[in-house]
């Protein structure tokens, strides 16, 4: 217990530090707003903290990565979270509202925005832009949620799964999980167009803890960072990858979009832990 003490007050403590130096200077607009994204490697220092100290070092094996579990952990939750979530703004909108460019000109060639940098593009080209913007996106921020990862599900979750069980070490590792992230909404590092930081600190960890529920699940079904990270990746970067191209009506309804796609993930973490142990 002292090892978990400890590692979860290193985690909140630096999650609150970083987010005052962030919040205190200007928040989503402050001028070191980048330096938010070193959010992600706490939960690896907090394990690195604690394993030289009481030399709690987590377990890990880095050579072992399940291929059949690699489609899941890519395409699960972003799946769940786009039907739902383009479902309700449909029944909502009457019709998903892509952006203007999305649509050819007289030239026949898609004209995109100049702040994205692509230029004007056939529909190959277009579709290859997006695809490409994908996967590096992917490999990016997969990259960066191994960090996570390493505390969250490969240090924390085995540590309370031997005190309490594997299924409520799931749930409590979610919930733990989704408290760390309320410094960093209500300080402007995570950001959603059209949502306030007070709604977002009281909506997020509901949020980030009912998608914990599935990461846990590939964890304990794999033992596997690499899946682990996969996953976090995919939600991060694919979860809302369609709003990306939507226009601005859609993000001013942020709020009951996301609380849609939230509870489909509620019910499909329930169903895998209860169902597919």
């Amino acid at each position: 217990m002292r090892s978990i003490v400890l590692f979860v007050a290193i985690a909140f403590g630096l999650s609150i530090a970083l987010s005052l130096a962030i919040g205190l200077t200007g928040g989503q607009q402050s001028p070191f707003i980048g330096v938010g994204y070193l959010s992600m490697i706490i939960p690896a220092i907090a394990v690195l903290v604690v394993s030289l100290t009481l030399r709690d070092r987590p377990r890990i094996d880095w050579g072992w990565l399940p291929v059949e579990y690699v489609a899941v952990a890519l395409l699960l939750i972003p799946l769940v979270l786009h039907a739902s979530m383009l479902s309700f703004v449909w029944m909502r909108e009457g019709s998903l509202p892509w952006q203007d460019w999305l649509k050819p000109q007289a030239d026949g060639l898609f004209h995109t925005p100049e702040s994205r940098g692509w230029g004007n593009l056939t529909a190959a080209g277009l579709a290859g832009r997006m695809a490409l913007n994908a996967i590096v996106g992917i490999i990016v921020v997969s990259f960066l949620a191994l960090f996570e990862e390493i505390g969250w599900r490969a240090w924390l979750l085995p540590r309370l799964a031997a005190r309490i069980g594997v299924r409520r070490a799931i749930f409590a590792t979610s919930a733990i999980w989704g408290l760390w992230h309320i410094p960093f909404a209500l300080s402007g590092i995570q950001h959603i167009e059209g949502v306030s930081p007070l709604a977002l600190a009281a909506g997020i960890p509901i949020g980030v803890a009912v998608t914990g529920l599935i990461i846990g699940w590939l964890f304990a079904r794999t033992d596997s960072i690499w899946i682990a990270a996969l996953a976090h990746g995919a939600l991060n970067n694919w979860g809302q990858y369609a709003f990306k191209y939507m226009k601005e009506p859609v993000h001013a309804g942020a709020g009951g979009t996301l609380a849609v796609g939230m509870a489909s993930l509620f019910v499909v973490g329930v169903v895998l832990l209860y169902r597919r142990p």
